[in-house]
């Protein structure tokens, strides 16, 4: 019996991926394409290549697993991101379902407790509310803002082509809540081979780093890692409609990014007080996170 994990090839699949092998348990991989399954394969990780909205061969993957991680990776170049995530998610909850799969792990988001105002954390929200009663244990794991989320942004200034570090966030001295990507995998990977006895029904997890960070403070580690000034500036919605035009991703998309970094700048994406939670803090701080792409 094997556990699978959906999404293997993003980077928090891949992260769960490797703290599962590290913990010494079959993997068994859902990806879409036969062009990365060798990479799989080589590490003697069973893989089945299926698209996230095929039942049936959802189905199949499902069978027999220990336990599945569950995700619904991001579609943005696609016209409605929306309407896929749906599809996405009823496919999975069938599949889950039908192969009566004891315990899914959700990749979810700060803020999926909403059903609006949330942009791009809507998919999540639909995700959630599929695979809530799919299994006997439901773990959802709400992510904070993701810390690699700055990575593109501190590239262009590491080029040269910015001098300053872009911030969609608007508000530059106000603290959010980021979690790494390598910490996601980690409790992810820990909460799925967890004993049966130490899993409820439903678990929701609000998963953070050591520490919150603004874009100013963003702008200080990135200084320390680069060894030169940087300073952080918001952009404005123009300037952000046109890096997502530039790389092809539709209006919707531009639309959805933008109101939900205005939820985390207005407080409406925040961690919940109405659900009883389980709070974790990761290990990974952003200069770990900058640290690791700069060598």
């Amino acid at each position: 019996m094997s556990y699978v994990v959906t999404g293997a090839t993003g980077k928090v699949g891949s992260a769960v991926v490797d703290s599962l092998i590290a913990q010494s348990v079959p993997v068994h991989v859902v990806i879409r394409s036969e062009n990365k399954a060798e990479s799989f394969r080589s590490r003697n990780i069973q893989v089945t290549i299926a698209d996230l909205t095929d039942v049936d061969g959802l189905t199949k993957a499902f069978q027999g697993a220990k336990a599945v991680f569950a995700m619904n990776p991001p579609a943005y170049e696609n016209p409605d991101m929306q309407a896929l995530a749906a599809n996405i998610s009823h496919a999975l909850a069938s599949a889950i379902k039908a192969a009566k799969v004891e315990r899914v792990v959700v990749l979810s988001s700060v803020g999926a407790e909403r059903s609006s105002k949330t942009g791009s954390i809507l998919t999540t929200h639909t995700l959630e509310a599929a695979l809530k009663e799919s299994a006997p244990q439901v773990v959802i794991v709400r992510c904070a803002w993701f810390t690699e989320n700055w990575l593109t942004a501190i590239s262009a200034v590491k080029s040269g082509h910015s001098p300053v570090l872009g911030s969609m966030l608007q508000k530059l001295d106000r603290k959010i809540p980021h979690v790494a990507t390598n910490d996601i995998g980690r409790v992810i990977g820990e909460y799925m081979i967890k004993p049966k006895a130490e899993v409820d029904k439903l678990v929701i997890i609000e998963l953070e780093g050591p520490e919150p960070y603004s874009p100013n403070d963003v702008a200080k580690v990135v200084s320390e890692v680069l060894a030169q000034p940087v300073s952080a500036a918001a952009m404005t919605e123009e300037m952000i409609r046109g890096i997502f035009d530039k790389i092809g991703w539709p209006k919707s998309t531009a639309d959805d990014w933008i109101e939900m970094v205005k939820g985390f700048d207005d407080d409406t994406i925040r961690w919940t007080t109405d659900e009883k939670v389980i709070r974790i803090k990761g290990k990974v701080t952003l200069a770990d996170v900058l640290n690791k792409v700069s060598n």
